[in-house]
This record gives structure tokens, sequence and C-alpha cells, in this order.
């Protein structure tokens, strides 16, 4: 458990963040680490939990708390764009962008990391029943969700790795974020996954042989800091929404542009 007092975030932090340099007040915690890359495939399946959309647009999104669960899936798509994490793409060739987009939503001014913890590596030889039970246990007293989204997402997940990996891939990361209200406060938070597999003698890749090990961080919305800064973060990050961002971050994609594409080639425009 962790947590840290700072200083309120000024527009000038706000600036900084959404520019690509680290604000002044941002935190120091120790960033979440993956593993290396090369031959490691990342899949990802968001889901919200206890929050609403009431379809707000402009400063609005971040001046009223009720539409913070749409300012945060805004916030969220504007840090995966600047860290070239677009999980809609595909599997391959996500990983190292998904370290640089943990470290953009943990250093969010708005934000505020209340738990930060990876458990030890876990070895197993039996069904990924096992795992599922684990990541399960892990929500328990971290954050409140509901757990048939847990098990759903981490089906679609291990489902889209199954199906689609490659074969040269012998690791893979299953990262859940979510955005939830829990006791009333709102959050988001990043679990992730490292997972190891082997091929079995057939040359079918399976998780009867892995390893693994859970990775948490839970970051509070900073409601009053959102709402003081409303009509900067609007002009800063635009408008956006939870459902447009969990669409977006979801693995594999369809035939469609995300939300994250959308973002980027809004912001290449704007650059000409």
């Amino acid at each position: 458990m962790m947590s840290s007092e700072r200083p309120a975030p000024t527009h000038n932090d706000f600036i900084d963040w959404a520019e690509g340099r680290r604000p002044r007040n941002a935190p120091h915690f120790p960033t979440p680490q993956l593993p290396n890359n090369g031959g490691t495939e990342l899949v990802s399946q968001p889901f919200c939990c206890n929050v609403q959309s009431f379809g707000a647009t402009g400063a609005d999104i971040f001046r009223d708390p009720k539409n913070h669960p749409d300012a945060v899936g805004t916030i969220l798509t504007y840090a995966a764009t600047m860290a070239d994490f677009f999980p809609a793409k595909g599997l391959e060739n996500q990983t190292d962008q998904f370290t640089s987009y943990i470290e953009k939503v943990c250093t969010f001014p708005g934000f505020m990391m209340t738990y930060n913890e990876q458990s030890a590596q876990e070895e197993t030889s039996v069904n990924i029943d096992t795992m599922i039970n684990e990541i399960k246990s892990a929500y328990e007293g971290v954050v409140g969700v509901n757990m048939n989204q847990v098990v759903d997402s981490i089906n679609q997940m291990a489902n889209s790795i199954l199906n689609h990996s490659s074969k040269s891939a012998n690791k893979s990361v299953f990262t859940q974020s979510t955005i939830t209200e829990d006791n009333g406060v709102l959050v988001t938070s990043i679990f992730y996954t490292n997972l190891r597999m082997e091929l079995t003698h057939s040359g079918k890749k399976t998780y009867s042989s892995q390893s693994y090990s859970i990775n948490r961080s839970v970051l509070k919305v900073l409601s009053a800091s959102l709402v003081a800064n409303a009509d900067k973060l609007n002009q800063l990050l635009g408008d956006g929404s939870y459902d447009k961002w969990a669409k977006g971050a979801s693995s594999p994609s369809g035939g469609g542009v995300s939300c994250f594409e959308a973002h980027a080639a809004q912001k290449a425009n704007r650059e000409q």
C-alpha cells in the first residue's frame, strides 16, 4: 500500500504532462516493470465498474464530477497516444509501449497512486483456471470490481493469445485496466500478469507448463484537481469517454480505427 501527499497540481503541471515532460510535482515511486521484450506479446482487455456516462462534451467532462469517468477515459486515451500504445493493432510490438504508457498514466498530475505491488513468480503445471483464480484473488481488498467481468476479461485475453499469437512468442502479458467507483471514490487501476508459456511436443502452444507474476497498481482520481483545471484540461486533451477508451484499448482489434489512432492522427495534423 502506498500514497503520497504533494502540492495541488497547477496548469503548468498539466501542460508539462500533455507535452511529454515530467510534471514538476510528479510522484516518485517505482514504475511497474515488464519482462524484456523479445518473444513477448501483449493482450489488453479493459472494463468499467459502477460508473455511468452522461455524454458530456467540452470542459464539462472535467468540470462536473459526475462526468469524471469519461474524463479518466479521455486521460487514458491521451496517455496511450503519447506512448504509441495501440492495443487494437494486435498482440505484437506493444510491450515496450505499454511500459511507457504505465509511466504516463502514473505521472498524470490528477492521479495519485495508492497501491503498487508485484507478486512473487508462481510456477504451475496445471490448467489456466489456477491463474484465473489467482488473478481474481489479486483484486480482493485492493479495488472493488465485478468478478464476472474479471473472469470474462481473462478468458477473452487467453483466447486471443492461444488463437492469434505468433509461433515465436513464448511470453505474454495479460493487462486489465479498469475505471471504477470504489466505496465512493473514483479510481483507475492497471493489473497485468507476466505469463511464460511452452510448446507441447506436437508444436501446439499451451499453458500446461507456465510461470507467472501479477502486478497491481491503483490510482485515485483527484477530482478537485480536474474541476479546478477543467478548461485547461479540455484545451490540452480534448473530448473523450470511457466507452471509447475501452473499445480502443481492447485486443485484438476489429476493422475500425481505434480512438487512440484517431487521437494520434489529430495530433499529427495539429503539428503540421
